[in-house]
């Protein structure tokens, strides 16, 4: 059997549904045995951009909760999906990036398109390798999907040389199983004993969820031990939509650690607890409201133990899987707390009280008849319009993560789609595309700022093209805004820009509208779910202000 087939044979044995691939010096041979496959068991879907093909894998990856597949060439090809490679890197995301390289025997020698690639990808991978022999495909593939579906999550590269594809493996030497779906480990039986035992003498409880709740599907038992604590939840920008945001004792992003972000409520019961729960995050970074303080308990839940003691040294350190921990935590508390008759009326109302006060700070901008278009109201009447059990909303970076996230209430898991440890402008597009061919059925809405769309815009005509009816809504305020905001000088011709997106949205195939009037908006975002619904790709260009960040 040649390599090139022996690759199909894997990928397809392990449900890979798609291969996001460009062509070029390296990869061609693993590409056309893909697309002569007989079976047509995968498909090949080809980008604009290489870096936007690994932008669309990392967004299927955090809908699917199965890892995507992108195929580059050597070189440049590898090059250009570095930046994609290093924001799933940054949010722990599974994707693995299959490279070709050249022959081996010419490694080493700047053969064209050789590039040492696999170096510089191992900084910003869980795991790389180069595979050196044909017959070492079927132990590269086993290990890199065991990597890709345990412990702590993130990219992995396999390079292929053209040699080791194209080469021969023995018929009898081809038994390749598929791995199970998900490798789980909890923790230590009388680490979690201490954790409950605080929990349970809890006063003020609040439960910070991070990633890793929605990687480990571990949504039902955040939402059951919240509600056996009646601890206020809130969640990371990257943990948005782990816990519903409707619920009562939902108090939205924050907290800690990404406080810069939090909202009111998140911070009154933050600020109260005696204990805080922190499960499947990272701490990334130090909070701007200040670090825990000394007195508070805290309890760490993380499958990577390296993510703790980093700001501050927990009390208790749970290393382990989020759902397995959690329901491992849920016994213990019911050991020590009893069934619980409902949650804190008291609690859930005051929640309520800080929320409605929050929202009523912020409505002069979100019902703005202003000139240009307040972007708050953008997000707000995106909330009011779309059936938001069923769509999912991506954010860019910069100003557009800030007009979104902070007020839309997402009320499902991984419908929403938060990003920010590498903040890569344009990624919002690609990922769109992956989340809607992870979930057909769902509307898919990214919002994103003139200067991201920039970056990325070209691979609209990749929707238009395949046939994946993705919503893409230009916040245009013809500038880089956030780099604008900081800016104290007046000098502003490196951040201001210009273009008439709609037409280029046009010419690339898409429906496209442009929206300069605020009560235009909602019937044109009418008319453009309408145009997802018929299978078409819409671009909502809507001219807005350079509004402020809302801050607590």
């Amino acid at each position: 059997m040649r390599g090139t087939q022996a690759i199909v044979e894997i990928l397809a044995a392990e449900g890979v549904p798609f291969v996001v691939a460009y062509p070029g010096l390296g990869n061609e041979s693993i590409i056309s045995a893909l697309l002569h496959d007989e079976k047509k068991r995968i498909r090949c879907i080809l980008p604009r951009h290489e870096r936007v093909g690994m932008d669309l894998v990392d967004g299927y990856a955090r809908v699917s909760g199965e890892a995507g597949v992108g195929l580059v060439c050597g070189g440049p090809g590898s090059a250009h999906a570095f930046a994609g490679i290093a924001q799933s890197f940054a949010d722990n995301i599974p994707v693995l990036l299959l490279k070709g390289q050249v022959n081996s025997a010419n490694l080493g020698t700047k053969s064209m398109l050789e590039l040492p690639t696999v170096e510089s990808f191992r900084e910003i991978s869980k795991w790389a390798m180069t595979v050196n022999h044909t017959t070492r495909l079927l132990e590269a593939f086993r290990r890199a999907f065991t990597a890709l579906r345990s412990g702590k999550l993130g990219p992995v590269i396999l390079e292929i040389p053209l040699d080791v594809a194209d080469g021969e493996i023995p018929a009898e030497q081809f038994a390749y199983r598929p791995l199970k779906k998900r490798f789980r480990c909890t923790a230590d039986p009388n680490e979690i004993a201490e954790a409950a035992d605080l929990l349970a003498k809890a006063r003020e409880p609040y439960i910070v969820a991070g990633m890793g709740v929605l990687q480990s599907e571990a949504w039902g038992e955040l939402k059951e031990l919240a509600e056996a604590l009646s601890a206020p939840v809130g969640t990371t920008l990257n943990g948005k939509s782990a816990f519903p945001e409707n619920h009562p004792l939902s108090v939205g992003i924050g907290g800690y650690p990404r406080s810069a972000m939090s909202t009111p409520q998140a911070l009154h019961f933050a600020k109260k607890a005696d204990v805080v729960l922190a499960v499947g995050n990272s701490f990334m970074s130090a909070s701007s409201q200040g670090p825990i303080p000394d007195g508070v308990k805290l309890i760490h839940i993380n499958i990577d133990p390296t993510e703790s003691n980093k700001f501050r040294q927990p009390d208790v350190v749970l290393v382990g899987d989020a759902k397995l921990v959690m329901k491992n935590l849920l016994c213990a508390l019911k050991e020590r707390l009893g069934v619980r008759k409902g949650i804190d009326l008291e609690k859930a109302g005051k929640i309520k009280e800080l929320k409605e006060a929050w929202q009523a700070s912020w409505q002069d901008k979100v019902t703005s008849e202003g000139k240009p278009i307040n972007p708050y109201r953008v997000t707000w009447e995106i909330m009011q319009t779309v059936d938001r059990n069923n769509t999912i909303l991506l954010h860019d970076s910069g100003l557009a993560r800030w007009y979104v996230s902070y007020i839309y209430e997402s009320t499902a898991p991984r419908n929403y789609l938060g990003m920010g440890g590498q903040s890569e402008m344009g990624w919002s597009l690609g990922a769109a595309l992956g989340a809607k061919l992870a979930r057909p059925d769902a509307l898919v809405v990214n919002v994103m700022g003139d200067g991201a769309f920039g970056m990325t815009g070209m691979d609209m005509e990749t929707a238009v093209r395949l046939n994946i009816p993705i919503l893409c809504i230009i916040i245009n305020n013809s500038s880089l805004g956030i780099s604008k905001v900081g800016i104290r000088d007046g000098k502003t011709e490196m951040v201001d820009l210009g273009g008439d997106y709609t037409k280029i949205a046009n010419g690339l195939g898409a429906y496209a509208e442009r929206v300069e009037e605020p009560k235009e908006f909602v019937p044109a975002l009418k008319r453009a779910i309408a145009s997802t619904k018929d299978g078409q790709a819409a671009v909502l260009e809507v001219i807005i202000a350079l509004e402020s960040i809302m801050r607590t």
